[in-house]
Parts: structure tokens; sequence; C-alpha cells
């Protein structure tokens, strides 16, 4: 797998200037509500400050994520502008910022993901067949069928129905 790798003892005082790809890899996402669609790409500057390097620039990738209220699967490229991280150098000599990189990325994952806030928006609309059961009075969707038998809910059931005698 490719990483950026910033070799210190090359890296001029006043900083200098990266920008690349990291390959899909990286995000290591084995859930099937996320997948990567795109390697992280990024621009950034990288400076030395005694024994902290800082690194500011943009990161963008695209990723597919499964809609939270409509399980549709969409498409969101998330860019941050704006990253800033200082990682610690402890003396060494090679500083390998790739997965603070990633890392940056995922914190700016929604946490509730809604395929109207995609790259393409697509309506974000419950099925209404869904919202039967709160929605009992609307629609031409029936109640299930009672089971037949042992009913443990039954004393349960006839707090709801007075009328009935259990």
């Amino acid at each position: 797998m490719d990483r950026l790798v910033i070799n210190l003892a090359e890296l001029p005082d006043e900083g200098q200037n990266f920008a690349g790809e990291l390959p899909v890899e990286l995000f290591e996402l084995s859930g099937k509500d996320v997948r990567a669609l795109s390697p992280l790409t990024f621009q950034i500057r990288a400076q030395q400050f005694e024994n902290e390097l800082l690194i500011m620039g943009s990161l963008e990738a695209a990723f597919e994520f499964t809609c939270a209220r409509t399980l549709v699967r969409f498409k969101k490229t998330i860019t941050l502008e704006n990253a800033a991280l200082s990682l610690e150098i402890n003396g060494s000599s090679e500083v390998d910022p790739s997965d603070e990189l990633r890392e940056e990325l995922l914190l700016e994952f929604p946490s509730y993901p809604r395929c109207d806030e995609g790259d393409d928006p697509i309506p974000c609309e419950i099925d209404p067949q869904y919202l039967a059961v709160d929605n009992r009075s609307e629609g031409d969707v029936e109640s299930p069928p009672t089971p037949q038998g042992d009913s443990r809910w039954g004393a349960l059931d006839a707090l709801e129905e007075p009328d009935k005698e259990s």
C-alpha cells in the first residue's frame, strides 16, 4: 500500500508542499454502511517546528453511504478544506502521516447519513407502508392476524379492548 512518507532531513525550514493520492485500501472500511469510492486526495504543506511536524491543507475522498432513513445507497464526497494536524517527531528521521490524514477525513463522516445530502441529492422520503404502525387510521394496510394458541400477552390485549372478555 502506498503511503505518504516525509523525510525530515530533506524538509526545508520554510516547509514543503505535497500533493497526491493515497489508495482506497487506506480507509480499511469493512462495514456494509460505508464504502470508499475514491482514493484520499491531498494537497498539504508540512513544516517542522522543533519536535513537531505541522501539516495543513485540503483532503478529499468519495464514499458510498447507506441512507439512515430510506436504506438507499448514495455517493457523498467528503472534503476538508482546512485540515490541520500536529505530529510529534521524537527524533525520527521520517514521518508517515497517512493514518492521521485518513482519520481527519473519517471524523467528517455524517453521523446520520441521508440521501438528500449526497452529491446527487435523492428525495429522502420514507415509504408510507412502513408508517402504517404509527398511522393506523390512514391507508389500506391491514393489521396482522392474531396468533392462535398460547398468548402470553392476552392479559395486556384485554386491557386495550375492555369490551372483550379474556
